[in-house]
């Protein structure tokens, strides 16, 4: 879909959609349907954009940050992907297609004090929550159903909402102005450490107000990590790059511009699925047949695309397998992010202390 320029009659849908957005959101404002109040001290992450924006590293920074300073912490959503409906404590021998690929990544990466539960409806999760218990919910800015004190807004970098169209003319599940709701925004994807006025910069472009935060985080890619007992990383690998994620050029960029690979070694091929696509025989086979015609001996995969597989096919085998490490990195924005969070939290009545 290009976006920059859509069909005419596109754009006169969008006002349509829009107006099914509000009305749905309308329910809940009206007291029709009536909102769930969580207990717990919440932080909803959310996005404008349709598709990949980085909330899934946002949430496991934060997890990472808090999960030595409370006892307990909770990460919900709703496990996109999954076959399943019923709402599931995530563990570490949970397959993705019971809990989806997101939950089970963030399980394999923090502590057991971090409860990763998915739900489809999202305030049946916390019964099962301490109340004492921070929770970060995922990709719910758009949830109606829970009124909680927190939101972030996650935007891309250089992808500001300001500039985009609603659906389907444009990429944006409701019209700009719905980021006055969120506390705070988090750019994400930055290219390089945002200064001051640079952040001066994206307040005005994005139409900030004074009320509002705003925070500036790196996405950090790391070298390839041996998956499934291969052989740890050499260089002079012939890797075949896939890729299941929404908006993969970075990560692409990433691997062909890298100094991984010495000179025996190189990125062959490119093979991109979309986002979550599942682990079917007939993707399976695709990776395979393109590895083959390429002459690759080695597969590098996403995180998120590891986390999809609970077993190594045997039509891989023949393949050394490795997952490309990725992290945000907020820098000088780090303890300035935690401490307001810490202090919002406070604000509205919640005991904790990170």
């Amino acid at each position: 879909m290009n976006w920059k320029k859509p069909h005419r009659y596109l754009k006169l849908l969008s006002p349509i959609y829009s107006f099914i957005v509000q009305l749905h959101r309308s329910i809940y404002e009206w007291k029709i349907l009536v909102p769930f109040r969580p207990h717990q001290a919440t932080l909803v992450l959310g996005n404008l954009h349709s598709g990949g924006t980085g909330k899934t590293p946002l949430a496991i920074w934060i997890l990472s940050k808090i999960q030595n300073k409370v006892p307990h912490s909770a990460y919900v959503s709703r496990g996109y992907g999954r076959k399943t409906w019923s709402t599931t404590i995530v563990q570490n021998e949970s397959s993705s297609a019971d809990v989806g690929d997101e939950a089970k990544m963030l399980r394999s990466k923090l502590k057991d004090n971090v409860s990763i539960i998915v739900a489809r409806r999202r305030r049946t999760a916390f019964p099962l929550i301490p109340v004492n218990a921070p929770v970060i919910l995922d990709d719910a800015f758009q949830h109606w159903d829970i009124k909680a004190p927190l939101s972030v807004l996650v935007c891309p970098y250089n992808y500001w909402y300001t500039e985009e169209l609603v659906l389907p003319a444009g990429p944006l599940r409701e019209p700009h102005k719905a980021a006055e709701r969120a506390n705070a925004i988090v750019v994400t994807r930055c290219p390089h450490e945002i200064n001051e006025y640079e952040k001066l910069e994206i307040r005005k472009k994005l139409n900030i107000n004074k009320n509002q935060r705003l925070f500036c985080a790196q996405e950090i890619m790391g070298s390839p990590v041996a998956e499934f007992d291969s052989p740890p990383w050499s260089g002079g690998e012939m890797a075949l790059v896939v890729s299941g994620i929404g908006h993969p050029d970075r990560y692409f960029s990433h691997i062909k511009n890298s100094d991984f690979f010495n000179n025996d070694g190189d990125p062959v091929a490119f093979l991109r699925f979309r986002d979550h696509a599942p682990w079917t025989s007939k993707n399976i086979k695709k990776v395979l047949n393109t590895a083959q015609n390429v002459h690759c001996n080695t597969l590098i995969f996403t995180e998120k695309d590891i986390a999809r597989l609970d077993n190594m096919p045997n039509e891989w085998s023949n393949f050394s397998i490795y997952s490309i490490p990725h992290k945000l990195d907020f820098r000088n924005d780090e303890t300035i992010f935690i401490s307001w969070l810490n202090n919002e939290w406070k604000a509205h009545g919640y005991k904790l202390s990170l």
